[in-house]
């Protein structure tokens, strides 16, 4: 491209995609982009990645010729585009990348994965995968709102520590939805030592904490170093506490469709920013800190163990399946409230209306007509 006015991801990986992380300094749009990338199922690869740094360019080709990969169903829409655009490209082709981390327990109710990108032998990245398709990455989103710290997020500052140990140099935490809010809890409770190495860390879309957790000594210390991007109808993000402020980037979806960064718009090197989030973001927000505000942990606990019992009850695995099996959703979270008071049951009601969103109408309006809310 002749000039910087780029419109979305791609388009700024083709227009920046040959100056290197030395040519020109990693900055938020690229952290996006490797946020993104986090998503890449690489515990599904065929040939599992090795044990040493390996270049992005070197593992696209056999991941993309692997049929059996690429008709995983967490492999989400677009990132199919994004491998390939990415090993093309000068300034990402040749980033490597290491010691993958993945876990998947039903019992704990954890979905975690993060890589470490060596940007340059002093600059490394760790990146944090956000909710995938599964229900129990669901699950521990729904239990971040009542508990904390989750095991996903002890995971995340283990991690970071691990690595820390592993490579010299200064450190990049960034992530997106789930993963964003995992590096910050990384950079906030990793080892002093570590903490002290963190250049940044970029927080897309993620959600944010309980206020308790601004007190601590490890935030206060890396608060200052936090940047946190969220669309201008966002949702997610908007959730709990986040005292560091944020960035608001115009997308081009609407909804919930806005948690996508694909949709995300930039210019240049940065994104395209409004002066605040839409006055539906902020009264959702509202609304969902008024009817949380006077319930029990164990009432949050009970909403959202309804909204995981919803789906397990099916059988269902992940949030295509919610949608395939509309009716069996909505049948089941019938028996799941029942007993619930008024309040925790319209509460466990809106959680489920949230995750339905990704799933289709069908499961929205379904659940409505069979409990009374809203009729």
């Amino acid at each position: 491209m002749a000039d910087n006015k780029v419109t979305c991801l791609f388009d700024y990986i083709a227009w920046r995609g040959d100056l290197t992380v030395q040519q020109s300094p990693f900055n938020e749009i690229d952290g996006m982009i490797l946020a993104r990338f986090a998503y890449v199922p690489f515990e599904h690869f065929s040939q599992p990645l090795p044990g040493r740094f390996i270049a992005i360019k070197e593992i696209a080709g056999p991941a993309l010729a692997d049929k059996k990969l690429t008709a995983e169903e967490r492999w989400k829409l677009r990132d199919n585009e994004l491998l390939p655009a990415l090993a093309a490209s000068g300034r990402f082709g040749d980033l490597e990348i290491g010691f993958h981390g993945s876990v998947l327990d039903e019992v704990m109710q954890t979905q975690f994965s993060a890589i470490t990108v060596r940007l340059d032998e002093d600059l490394h990245a760790i990146v944090f995968r956000g909710t995938d398709n599964t229900v129990i990455g669901w699950k521990e989103d729904l239990n971040m709102s009542f508990l904390c710290p989750v095991p996903g997020q002890k995971l995340a500052a283990e991690y970071v520590d691990r690595i820390a140990g592993k490579v010299g140099g200064r450190l990049i935490l960034c992530g997106h939805s789930k993963g964003g809010n995992l590096a910050v809890y990384a950079g906030a409770f990793c080892a002093g030592e570590t903490q002290a190495r963190i250049d940044a860390v970029y927080n897309y879309d993620g959600p944010g904490f309980f206020d308790d957790i601004f007190d601590t000594e490890g935030y206060q210390r890396i608060c200052g170093r936090i940047h946190t991007f969220v669309p201008q109808s966002s949702v997610v993000g908007m959730l709990l506490g986040h005292p560091e402020g944020h960035t608001v980037v115009h997308s081009t979806e609407s909804g919930l469709s806005q948690h996508d960064v694909y949709s995300w718009e930039v210019l240049g090197a940065g994104f395209v920013a409004l002066e605040t989030v839409t006055g539906g973001s902020r009264f959702l927000d509202a609304t969902i800190k008024e009817w949380t505000k006077d319930m029990t942990p164990e009432q949050f606990e009970n909403f959202a163990d309804t909204i995981y019992s919803v789906l397990t009850d099916t059988n269902m695995a992940t949030m295509h399946e919610m949608k395939e099996n509309w009716l069996n959703t909505a049948v089941s979270f019938v028996r799941s409230v029942t007993g619930m008071d008024e309040k925790t049951r319209t509460a466990a009601y809106e959680a489920l209306k949230l995750l339905a969103k990704s799933a289709g109408r069908e499961a929205v309006e379904a659940g409505k007509e069979a409990i009374g809310v809203g009729t």
